[in-house]
């Protein structure tokens, strides 16, 4: 569609003209990270409509992350175009301001400047051998140190006073908890991107209707009620006419309740399939499809469903995605708190790509390739202790983006959300060389890199 949207605003003169007629300005945010071919065709748009159409673009290219963004954004702006530059950074400390532009000085030379009244702010990198067999421990080794040197207890707390920043979605679903479920349903690539954006209805049966409702099954009575009245079939107008006995209405629902906020939540043995079954067998909400197969024929679907959206399917059925709902259902339940929290970033982890234009006061950030498991992204190679492939050496000679360029955005980015202190905890095979590295380069001084 972008494509599509792209090509006709380029060549076709009747569609700019609507463009041009309807929307004599646009304002594009993050357009570092927008389609590359939609962001030609507005310059396109704007050369054929000189003095009839303005685009205003806001963004840093340092910033982007994404595969699709331009990536000579910059240098594709016409040169009559005015350029006014954001130079204040009002969000962070004076040290991850210098930071920031010691990271971005080798790319384009951008400086940015701390404000008056803002804090010097404490940054650490902490070195940590490859392999290391406890690197929770690590990082809370890491956490206990940064609140000695910032004078903040709050590095220490174990719920959100501190953001931690993984490179990739398993590594926090290992220090999470929740990794056993994760690693079940990632297993097929057609269910792995709604796992990790927590749209697949076989979830959020468990994380928008079971978790919720136990959570407030807890003493809040209204809110329990609320939650079944939007979402439990029993409370569907048709299946309370329908209760044989009209003088207790809720009768089915009550005891629906009473049974799953029965069962042992905090009980490690319990599992989704446990649970799925009790929603089930009690019909207290509706079973998605992907879930069906796995329940009592006339359980799976209870008439009269208040939700529409409980009958979307996940992907099409086969044996490799029945397998893999299989091995989900057998985890913990007890896993889906966290798992919730951190889908809806209401969690102390997330991504350094999914973070961009956030904030947090204590920034704690994780760089390990080892976990990571990828290859767009290398810590190892942006700090000189793995030797750059052939094929890194030849797209940097010919001007293509490398993997080190793309880490170096990324750890540009992850450093400076902080707005009063940053550590970084880097798993090597080279403690010594990564340390030396990071001096050298100027991102950080002797003092503030310390060995775990």
């Amino acid at each position: 569609m972008l494509s599509l949207a792209a090509f006709f605003m380029a060549s076709k003169p009747a569609m700019q003209a609507v463009m041009v007629n309807r929307f004599p300005f646009i304002l594009i945010d993050e357009s570092q990270d927008t389609s590359k071919v939609l962001m030609d065709a507005f310059f396109a748009l704007a050369r054929a409509t000189v003095g009839r159409f303005a685009v205003g673009l806001f963004g840093d290219t340092m910033q982007r992350i994404y595969a699709d963004g331009h990536p000579a954004l910059e240098s594709s702006v016409p040169s009559d175009w005015a350029r006014p530059a954001k130079r204040m950074n009002h969000r962070s400390p004076r040290r991850v301001v210098r930071l920031g532009n010691s990271l971005r000085a080798a790319v384009d030379g951008q400086r940015q400047l701390a404000r008056e009244d803002s804090a010097e702010g404490v940054v650490r990198l902490f070195v940590v051998p490859a392999g290391t067999a406890d690197k929770a421990e690590a990082e809370r080794r890491a956490r206990v140190r940064m609140a000695e040197l910032c004078g903040d207890p709050s590095w220490t707390d174990a719920g959100t006073a501190v953001k931690t920043l993984t490179l990739e979605h398993r590594m926090a679903a290992t220090r999470r908890g929740f990794v056993a479920m994760f690693d079940a349903l990632d297993q097929d690539s057609r269910l792995s991107t709604g796992l990790k954006q927590g749209d697949l209805a076989g979830l959020r049966l468990f994380t928008e209707r079971v978790a919720p409702l136990l959570a407030e099954s807890r003493g809040n009575s209204f809110a329990v009620m609320d939650q079944l009245r939007r979402h439990s079939p029993l409370m569907h107008p048709e299946a309370l006419a329908a209760c044989a006995d009209s003088g207790t209405p809720l009768m089915a629902v009550r005891e629906a309740f009473k049974a799953v906020a029965a069962l042992d939540v905090e009980n490690p043995s319990l599992t989704f399939l446990d649970v799925l079954r009790c929603v089930a067998k009690h019909g207290l909400f509706q079973v998605p499809p992907s879930l069906q197969p796995f329940v009592e024929p006339e359980e799976a679907a209870t008439p009269g469903s208040v939700d529409d959206d409980d009958h979307d399917d996940d992907g099409e059925a086969s044996s490799l995605s029945m397998q893999v709902w299989r091995e989900f259902l057998s985890t913990p339940f007890r896993q889906i708190v966290p798992y919730a929290e951190y889908i809806t970033d209401r969690g102390p982890y997330g991504t350094h790509q999914g973070v961009k234009g956030l904030e947090f006061d204590r920034v704690l950030v994780i760089l390990d390739d080892e976990d990571a498991k990828g290859f767009l992204f290398s810590y190892e190679k942006l700090f000189g202790v793995e030797a750059l492939s052939d094929g890194d050496r030849e797209r940097a000679g010919t001007g293509v983006e490398t993997g080190v360029d793309r880490t170096r955005r990324l750890l540009y980015v992850t450093c400076t959300r902080a707005k009063r202190s940053l550590a970084l905890v880097a798993y090597t095979k080279n403690p010594a060389r990564l340390t030396a590295a990071a001096v050298k380069q100027g991102w950080f001084e002797a003092s503030e890199v310390e060995q775990l």
